[in-house]
């Protein structure tokens, strides 16, 4: 499956989702450009964000975290 354009500057590859079946599951690839990313969000459920290449930056709470290769959090 090819990354579709999620948004400007981010591609995305869906691996498991309600697309191919999953309930309560989704997992994905993205390749994000610098600057670029999500809106800040929320969710009900638990997320793991794994940084393989680059840095990120996520919010934990009211607490801003950068991770970098290699970490998961």
């Amino acid at each position: 499956m090819l990354p579709e354009q999620w948004r400007l500057g981010v591609e995305t590859r869906m691996l498991v989702s309600a697309g191919n079946g999953a309930a309560q599951l989704c997992i994905f690839e993205q390749w994000i450009a610098p600057g670029a990313g999500a809106p800040t969000h929320s969710h009900p459920v638990e997320e793991v964000l794994t940084v393989r290449e680059g840095e990120a930056e996520m919010w934990i709470g009211r607490a801003a975290r950068r991770s970098s290769p290699p970490a998961s959090r």
